[in-house]
């Protein structure tokens, strides 16, 4: 036989011939379908929304003009952008438009904000409400929603609407997504930055660049831009890509050269979104800092510790077997401070004979050791004090101002004799002094150690009783380089005229900072005399690293600093680092 029955084009019936044209079609428009799934795939939602703060309401939802709104980034934490909880009520809106390909397309939005969601429209029509922040409960956790066909507009711009409040502190890093995508598709579109430089950390003088590596399903561009800590703009850059994977390369001599801390974002658009942010530090060590410690600044610190010497120190030990273990005891120490209030702290000590080094634990913005695990578990040979100074933990009882309006940091803000922090200092000097006093603590061996509030009280202790110390270590230190921080972290502006208010504005804003100049804990840097090791995190909203450094730069003796380039305030290996130089420089 001379037919090839093999070929199905050959089949030479008409039933056959009309089977075989319409599977080629019925072919043609699946493989078709799926490309243009996959093209389309990405989020078209891009991360640039636009926030109105205030009294904006579902009911004025027709009338709402964002115009004269700002931007917000959801690729950046709220607090890096000026916003915070503070504001109270909020609404963000994003405008898009559904590719012609995708008109018959089911989608589904994905949602996760880190703040309250009260409600959420598209183009005018309820899609979901109630959603709380899940921020410290289920940090990432998404919700979706299948959007019917009626509630898209497939031939003009579309308008996605969202109330929210309770804007979240995340420490730094943007836990944030909104992406609204077609049904049961996965995007092949990528973009990633990637870092050469060890711990994204570069040299002024030095041949440097990055790349951004990315995949993209059709021709489009990529949005670089670059901003310092300071929120000043480097570089705005846009290139076009086709389609496919790529490399761009990014040399940033000539265009990036003050030392400091840079913020990279890049933005692919090929028919949607995808994004990457990235920090790098430049030759942080040269950072040139204007802000000098005042004139007045030992003199007030001079007469603070004579002071304290007028307040007898009345040491207590309370033995407690819910704080002992097979290898320490623990208990509750009591002492009197600045202006005769009790002030105590969980003490360890562990059960072998003789003297022991000795480690110093001051808290976090109002931390009291809540959870004391870590000090449970710790069989090491060392002893401990975690300190809770006024208005922290177990000593709340005698000063408790509240952690919100005023606050620790805004109480009394206009009167440097009654601000919160010279008598926390103080409480600090009394700590180091108590274990002084103690026959089980080796004197030459004591340390001091915290992060955030705890490492501005790191400073303090290290400067003050700066012969005493054998060795300090501080993560992203508060209060400190207050001036620069106000620059930073821009919302800390709010706070301060808040804490002003609370107080019907007993003196200017400018003054309540003179009164911050002599609270800042920088200027202990230069009475350090014992070894030093700074703990940073690039992605820190909260305590920026340009901070740490303006401090770590002033100490004159023996220093060291990690950086950690993914993580924020929230940095759970910081301790664990800060224990092992302990451990090094005490002899444990």
């Amino acid at each position: 036989m001379d037919k090839n029955y093999n070929n199905a084009d050959s089949i030479n019936t008409p039933l056959g011939g009309l089977w075989v044209n319409k599977m080629k079609k019925l072919s043609s428009f699946i493989i078709l379908y799926f490309l243009t799934i996959g093209l389309f795939a990405q989020n078209l939602l891009s991360p640039a929304w636009k926030i109105g703060l205030g009294n904006i309401t579902e009911t004025s939802l027709a009338q709402i003009n964002t115009s004269n709104w700002e931007d917000v980034n959801l690729l950046l934490s709220w607090e890096r952008q000026g916003y915070y909880g503070g504001d109270g009520d909020a609404c963000i809106v994003n405008y898009f438009s559904i590719p012609a390909e995708l008109s018959g397309s089911k989608f589904i939005l994905s949602i996760s904000l880190q703040c309250d969601i009260k409600s959420i429209y598209v183009n005018g029509k309820l899609i979901g409400e109630n959603i709380s922040n899940q921020f410290w409960t289920n940090r990432g956790a998404k919700t979706e929603f299948s959007l019917a066909d009626d509630c898209l507009n497939k031939e003009k711009t579309n308008q996605i609407t969202i109330f929210v409040s309770n804007l979240s502190y995340t420490g730094g890093i943007s836990f944030n997504h909104c992406s609204l995508s077609p049904k049961g598709s996965a995007s092949a579109s990528d973009i990633k930055m990637d870092i050469p430089a060890e711990d994204h950390l570069y040299a002024v003088g030095n041949p440097n660049y990055f790349t951004i590596n990315y995949n993209a399903v059709r021709k489009g561009k990529i949005n670089l831009s670059i901003y310092s800590d300071f929120h000043q703009s480097f570089v705005q850059n846009e290139y076009e890509v086709n389609k496919g994977k790529g490399t761009i390369r990014f040399d940033f001599n000539g265009k990036i050269t003050k030392p400091g801390f840079y913020e990279c974002i890049a933005t692919m658009d090929d028919g949607g979104y995808t994004s990457d942010v990235r920090w790098i530090a430049l030759s942080p060590t040269k950072i040139e800092c204007t802000n000098n410690t005042v004139s007045t600044y030992k003199k007030f610190w001079d007469e603070t510790l004579k002071e304290l010497k007028t307040v007898r120190p009345e040491f207590k030990l309370i033995k407690k077997d819910s704080l002992s273990t097979v290898s320490r005891d623990g208990y509750i120490v009591e002492m009197k401070s600045l202006g005769g209030l009790t002030i105590r702290g969980y003490y360890f000590v562990p059960k072998t004979e003789g003297k022991h080094a000795a480690i110093l634990h001051v808290p976090g913005y109002g931390d009291g050791y809540r959870d004391l695990g870590a000090f449970l578990e710790n069989h090491e040979n060392v002893i401990e004090l975690a300190l809770c100074v006024r208005g922290h933990g177990i000593s709340t009882d005698v000063f408790n101002p509240g952690f919100g309006v005023p606050g620790i940091w805004g109480f009394k803000l206009c009167n440097e004799k009654e601000a919160a922090y010279r008598g926390i200092y103080m409480d600090c000097v009394r700590a180091v002094e108590f274990l002084l006093s103690r026959q089980e603590v080796d004197s030459s061996r004591i340390g001091v150690m915290g992060g955030s509030q705890g490492g501005g009280l790191t400073l303090a202790a290290a400067g003050l009783c700066n012969d005493k110390i054998k060795a300090c270590s501080f993560f992203d230190p508060f209060p400190c380089d207050v001036r620069d921080h106000l620059k930073t972290r821009t919302m800390c502006n709010k706070e301060i005229k808040s804490y002003l208010n609370f107080y019907h504005n007993e003196c200017a804003f400018e003054d309540a900072l003179n009164v911050q100049d002599l609270l800042d804990a920088k200027g202990f840097a230069e009475w350090i005399k014992c070894p030093a090791f700074f703990v940073t995190s690039l992605f820190d909203d909260d305590v920026p690293p340009h901070i740490g450094f303006s401090v770590y730069n002033r100490i004159s003796s023996p220093k060291s600093f990690k950086i950690y380039p993914e993580l924020g305030h929230l940095n759970d290996k910081a301790h664990g680092v800060q224990m092992q130089f302990m451990k090094k420089e005490l002899g444990f």
